[in-house]
């Protein structure tokens, strides 16, 4: 134990004391160098002797007259070690007045740091904060499907309601021609007819084509028709685009 207690006390010694022999000799920048590298960042594992570094840092900026960063290392290492003895063979009697005078006038900040020393500061994440919805978002969110009764329409409007664009353009072009197949052909039949009724003999052999084709037309029309409709009303409604997430 005797042996532990006597390598710690050299470990420490040997790691201030190029900083100490600097100070004492009145190399100040040499010892500043070497007293910030060892506590920016902190090279030092004891309580004890950081506090003794803070004091021998602020000594040394006392020592160039450089007094607030002089009071903030005080500070500091009182708030390390607030039963902290200046060596008054190491330390000149002004600065130990010095440091008498902090510890009085600066007693609340001392003790704070001392608090912040000891607790240890947890890095939260950030709560998100939730954003309002754009109108574009809420012009979209409010858009209910088209209704299905849409495809009740020939000539593809159902399908070119729902966006099925494709398939609404070929059902409006095929039904379309078929429709006017048949009722054109339905209205020229009905033209060559005679007052009384009937064809003519010239007439007749054309208008039992034109009476061919409509029904032709018709069936066609009926049969795209009923495809149309079956193929809307069975078909599952695309879902509406929904916005994005927005960035916090």
């Amino acid at each position: 134990m005797k042996a532990l207690i006597v390598a710690l006390v050299l470990a420490s010694s040997s790691t201030l004391g190029p900083a100490r022999e600097a100070y004492q000799s009145g190399d100040l920048p040499r010892a500043r160098a070497a007293l910030e590298a060892l506590l920016h960042p902190l090279q030092l594992p004891q309580r004890a002797d950081e506090a003794e570094a803070h004091l021998l840092l602020a000594a040394t900026y006392h020592a160039q007259e450089d007094l607030p960063r002089a009071e903030q290392e005080v500070v500091e290492g009182l708030a390390l070690d607030s039963d902290a003895k200046l060596d008054p063979l190491l330390y000149p009697p002004d600065f130990i007045a010095f440091v008498e005078r902090v510890n009085v006038l600066r007693q609340e900040r001392i003790t704070q740091r001392a608090a912040e020393r000891r607790t240890p500061v947890l890095l939260l994440p950030s709560p998100t904060v939730p954003q309002e919805p754009s109108a574009a978002d809420q012009a979209l969110a409010s858009v209910q499907p088209a209704s299905k009764g849409w495809y009740l329409v020939p000539f593809g409007v159902g399908h070119l309601v729902h966006g099925r664009t494709t398939k609404g353009t070929v059902l409006a072009v095929t039904q379309g021609t078929t429709f006017a197949v048949s009722a054109l052909s339905l209205g020229t039949a009905l033209a060559l007819r005679g007052s009384d009724g009937r064809y003519s003999a010239n007439d007749a052999p054309t208008a039992r084509k034109l009476n061919v084709s409509y029904l032709v037309g018709g069936y066609a029309f009926a049969a795209l028709y009923a495809y149309g409709l079956l193929d809307g009303l069975l078909s599952t409604p695309q879902p509406l685009a929904q916005p994005g997430p927005r960035g916090h």
